[in-house]
């Protein structure tokens, strides 16, 4: 399993909460190759009567860097987005979107493809532009399962220029109030992580996106 390394480094919160800080731009990224969904997946046969798989997954690649600061930790992504989407508009316009998902057991048994199951559900954190940079907390026990949380530790900030979305998505390591509605991190522990992205200038929302189709670890530094 490919491994993800987030480093500790001794930065403000406000400094890395910054999609356009030098830090980020200067800084090495990873390369995450991303897949359209399967319309064998979707469950609604709207879905897959009216959408072209061939044409889902407008989004090849995304660049990612991630590090912690011992309290909160922060996800740098960058993807290219020629006609960025703000916000739902005509038919088949969509807001573009971009999703981390983490296992909340054994990651051997939760499978990403279905967003996990009713024995091992999944939190994704969902960031949209139209979400003014309160990222939605979601749990998902398979597929069209997901539903948002009432509270959520998660933020973001983003821009885009020179047609690439930069987005920077951040949360506390240690969250209260959430019991089993939010993943658990910890400096010097690991997790799973999987990434989907969605570009709505193609119609894509829902199910309709790019994914990761594998798991990767992502591993926290102490």
């Amino acid at each position: 399993m490919e491994q993800i390394v987030c480093k500790r480094v001794s930065k403000s919160k406000s400094e890395l909460l910054d999609s356009t800080a030098a830090f980020w731009k200067s800084g090495a990224k990873l390369k995450v190759e991303t897949a359209a969904t399967p319309l064998a997946n979707q469950p609604s046969p709207y879905i897959k009567g009216v959408y072209d798989e061939s044409k889902i997954g407008a989004v090849k690649e995304l660049k990612l860097a991630t590090v912690h600061n011992n309290e909160n930790i922060f996800f740098y992504f960058e993807w290219a987005s020629p006609k960025p989407s703000r916000a739902i508009g005509d038919i088949n316009v969509f807001p573009d979107g971009l999703g981390l998902l983490f296992p909340m057991g054994d990651i051997e048994k939760t499978q990403i493809k279905e967003m996990g199951s009713k024995e091992y559900p999944t939190n994704a954190w969902y960031w949209r532009p139209d979400f003014k940079e309160m990222p939605k907390n979601q749990i998902s026990h398979g597929l069209s399962t997901s539903l948002y949380t009432e509270k959520t530790s998660v933020q973001s900030h983003s821009s885009w220029d020179n047609k690439t979305w930069c987005v920077v998505i951040t949360r506390p390591l240690k969250i209260s109030g959430q019991g089993e509605q939010a993943v658990e991190l910890k400096a010097g522990g690991s997790i799973g992580i999987g990434f989907a992205v969605w570009e709505g200038s193609n119609g894509e929302r829902g199910g309709i996106k790019a994914f990761s189709k594998e798991w990767r670890e992502l591993v926290v530094e102490a």
